[in-house]
């Protein structure tokens, strides 16, 4: 059972850094394939259309995955990991849970929490209304942009590498690692895709010419 943050020890706070840093892999993970998927090239995406009954429900459901898993790391649920119940927790007992952090470390990570206040509401909502329940009728802005999802891998990795680092000085986690395997990975079946599609154009061809 997790702790609640005002009670919470050393050791469980370090479980759930390392809890979270699974989270937010997976989120990356979930994103870099995502964006190997939106290919913008007219070739690739003839290749993949050809398969499109897997692809184009592959691509829906890795951003649907992404931002369920990013909602993950700003839940407010006390009885979940994530990046505000650990900020509440190392508020309330910095001395011991982030020893190598300042007050001042502290209040700009939430600070910068605070600042992505308008784009979290917004996933929340996306992921409330569209993913968990697919309301027929929405409330308010709920639109994401890729720009948005970037911006956001990019705030969430400074913060818990900030967190880390004021709790034991651990070297930034280079989730960069898990999305270039990712991003390699989908390229390569993108341009199997291509190729297979080359082949098959090319048999077409010679079976016209004969």
């Amino acid at each position: 059972m997790l702790q609640g943050a005002t009670n919470m020890e050393r050791q469980e706070f370090k479980r759930q850094l390392v809890e979270l840093g699974t989270v937010i892999s997976d989120g990356i993970a979930y994103f870099s394939a995502w964006r190997g998927l939106m290919v913008e090239d007219e070739v690739s995406a003839h290749a993949l259309n050809r398969y499109r009954g897997l692809f184009l429900p592959a691509r829906n459901a890795l951003a649907w995955m992404t931002l369920m898993q990013f909602a993950k790391v700003f839940d407010r649920d006390l009885r979940t990991v994530s990046l505000r119940n650990l900020l509440s927790a190392a508020k309330k007992n910095r001395e011991s849970l982030t020893p190598y952090a300042t007050e001042e470390d502290l209040r700009q990570i939430g600070q910068n929490v605070d600042t992505s206040e308008g784009l979290l509401d917004r996933l929340k909502r996306f992921r409330d209304q569209r993913i968990a329940h697919h309301d027929a009728i929405i409330a308010g802005d709920v639109s994401l942009s890729y720009g948005d999802v970037q911006q956001l891998v990019e705030e969430i990795k400074s913060m818990y590498n900030s967190f880390t680092s004021g709790h034991d000085r651990s070297l930034p986690t280079h989730f960069e690692n898990v999305a270039h395997d990712v991003e390699r990975h989908t390229s390569e079946v993108v341009c199997i895709m291509r190729e297979e599609r080359d082949r098959a154009i090319r048999t077409i061809t010679e079976a016209d010419m004969t």
